[in-house]
């Protein structure tokens, strides 16, 4: 077995209690009076009638944010405390950032080598509509593939399992028509028969490998193409008896 790198030896050596010194002094700068192990609160501080609780955690995971919630019940503010994360700039990492902050439960980080103390999130909470008003593209593309989908055929809950998108939808619409014209034809043609106004792209683009250009303004069906018309025959059959949109 290989060595570890030199690195993540020594952040693997580091326990939640590294976490009390540096995370303590910086309090004790801004004028709190701290202690450890105070009723279970890793670390707990007052400044005049202001009172905040630390957890100290190695890693940011359920458990933490559950415990940390708990502890708002009798405190005014409270964070957790970590060890500065590597992957702090990822989806994963961030997801639950914004979890913290609608919680209105802060974070705190501890560099590994520095000791250097970062507030990642004030213990504040973030109202939802902040957030909604961040994110409106998003949910206008969700509710117009909601709304655009001609069958809701998916089941939720399940992975590993080829979705029907309007996308999807719109694809096998254009490989039926092209398979009534004979297998091969005009993109032209495809849409005056599938009535998907994005035929020529769909037979462009090729996405699920069903269509090959065989010559200049001229498509055909490929293996997988025909596998498709067997694999969705039923499909086919229901998005053509569903009303044009």
């Amino acid at each position: 077995m290989k060595d570890k790198p030199a690195d993540e030896v020594i952040y693997n050596i580091y326990m939640e209690r590294d976490l009390f010194e540096p995370i303590k002094s910086f309090f004790e700068e801004l004028g709190y009076v701290c202690d450890g192990e105070v009723n279970d609160i890793d670390i707990f501080m007052q400044k005049e009638d202001d009172s905040i609780a630390v957890e100290l955690k190695q890693t940011l995971d359920f458990r933490a944010i559950q415990q940390a919630a708990l502890r708002q019940k009798i405190v005014e503010s409270v964070f957790i405390g970590i060890f500065t994360p590597k992957d702090r700039y990822s989806r994963s990492f961030q997801d639950k950032l914004y979890l913290l902050k609608r919680l209105g439960i802060g974070l705190i980080s501890v560099a590994k080598r520095s000791g250097k103390v970062t507030i990642l999130s004030e213990p504040i909470v973030s109202e939802l509509s902040s957030f909604q008003a961040r994110n409106k593209r998003k949910k206008k593309a969700l509710e117009t593939e909601f709304q655009k989908r001609r069958i809701k055929s998916n089941t939720g809950g399940v992975t590993g399992v080829k979705l029907m998108t309007r996308y999807r939808e719109d694809a096998l619409l254009v490989l039926n028509a092209l398979f009534v014209l004979g297998g091969e034809a005009s993109p032209k043609d495809v849409k005056r028969l599938s009535f998907v106004d994005k035929s020529s792209n769909i037979l462009r683009d090729n996405h699920y490998g069903w269509f090959s250009h065989v010559s200049p303004g001229v498509y055909s069906i490929t293996d997988s193409g025909y596998q498709a018309l067997n694999e969705y025959e039923d499909t086919i059959r229901l998005l053509k008896a569903t009303p044009r949109d």
